[in-house]
């Protein structure tokens, strides 16, 4: 693969599409920033070959991607702490290919960072369903009902996931 192949490249980031925009800087960093349609990277050029330049294009994706996931999981934590009052201990943004998150015994939060591709009703609804099971280690039908309580379109959401979540899944660069 050649790096104007990138160019061509669909980037989803909460729900929407937007467009790979690569340009070379000759500074020694890269650096992505986000536009209106447009995720704009500008690669850092020092001496590179074409195939390091495009793994370069594809981990600085996926950096920037993980990095807006943990931002955006640790929003949506930290608001539901203050309006529900309960405590974790750590939270953790994975690349896990059987879960979408996971609540252990310890209070410990895991999501997966490929959520943020989603629209944002649906990372929220993942993380009410993990932050239900600091309460209920289990899927019991008290599970069910806080998770009811907290997020009431939760139903739509599993739906979304059951019949879009592969996409996010086999996302690659």
């Amino acid at each position: 693969m050649r790096l104007c192949d990138l160019e061509n490249v669909k980037i989803l980031f909460r729900g929407k599409s937007y467009n790979l925009k690569i340009t070379k800087s000759p500074f020694a960093k890269s650096s992505l920033t986000r536009g209106e349609d447009t995720i704009i990277l500008k690669l850092s050029s020092l001496p590179k070959t074409e195939d390091e330049l495009v793994a370069e294009a594809r981990f600085q994706v996926f950096k920037w991607l993980k990095a807006e996931a943990r931002r955006y999981f640790l929003l949506e934590v930290e608001s539901a702490r203050v309006a529900y009052g309960f405590k974790y201990k750590d939270l953790s943004v994975k690349d896990t290919v059987s879960r979408w998150g996971s609540c252990s015994a310890q209070k410990n939060l895991n999501f997966n960072w490929r959520l943020v591709m989603a629209p944002p009703e649906i990372l929220k609804y993942v993380v009410m369903h993990e932050l239900a099971h600091l309460e209920h280690l289990n899927h019991s039908t008290e599970f069910w009902n806080l998770v009811a309580a907290r997020y009431p379109k939760y139903k739509e959401a599993k739906k979304w996931l059951a019949d879009k979540g592969l996409e996010l899944l086999e996302f690659t660069i």
